[in-house]
């Protein structure tokens, strides 16, 4: 059960708990874990971002009071080549 002080999202296999007070947000983290690791699941370390003041979540920061697309995103559509030929462009996709 998610505790109604919460916000859980949830995008395929990303989930993101978010709330005003972090011993809530501890609480349900915890929770969570806990129960993710009873059913057989496990969780990347390298992804998991512990009760912090900004994360990354599918490609974009999110903070308190801001949201933008990460800079390794923006970096990979400035990266895309210039596609100048009909051929190019059926070809990219």
């Amino acid at each position: 059960r998610v505790s109604p002080d919460v916000i859980l999202l949830q995008c395929v296999d990303d989930l993101l708990i978010s709330g005003k007070e972090n011993n809530v947000i501890k609480e349900t983290t915890d929770t969570l874990l806990n129960f993710l690791g009873e059913q057989g699941l496990r969780v990347s370390k390298p992804k998991l971002q512990y009760v912090e003041k900004e994360v990354k979540y599918l490609g974009h920061l999110i903070s308190e009071r801001k949201h933008k697309i990460s800079p390794e995103r923006i970096k990979g559509i400035v990266e895309l080549p210039l596609l100048r030929t009909k051929k190019e462009l059926r070809n990219f996709w």
